[in-house]
């Protein structure tokens, strides 16, 4: 068997997309967690169980690539009421959880 060039960049690229997805789900997961431990502390209710991913963006930072990920979610305090959330991660890192104003 015989690899040309092209081979190698085709595995390359094939391999670099399958370790993105998995880091992603990964990252994905960890935010989902961490949405269910946040609204615990506070006394809210996780909605649906669930986040979704609302925007990625390539950052330089301190001389490193990484990426940002927001997830973005919904909680109630009430059962009733609709609140939305979001929770930012630069890479493998929780650097920020929001919550919209809502009543207790």
């Amino acid at each position: 068997m015989n690899l040309q060039l092209s081979d190698i960049v085709i595995l390359l690229i094939l391999a670099t997309a399958i370790y993105s997805w998995w880091q992603n789900t990964s990252i994905r997961e960890q935010a989902l967690i961490q949405a269910k431990q946040h609204c615990e502390s506070l006394n809210l209710q996780l909605l649906e169980d669930s986040v979704a991913g609302s925007g990625w963006k390539p950052v330089w930072r301190n001389g490193e690539f990484k990426i940002q990920r927001t997830y973005k979610f919904e909680f109630s305090s009430s059962g009733i009421a609709r609140y939305s959330g979001k929770i930012t991660y630069l890479g493998n890192q929780k650097i920020q959880v929001w919550l919209s104003p809502h009543d207790f």
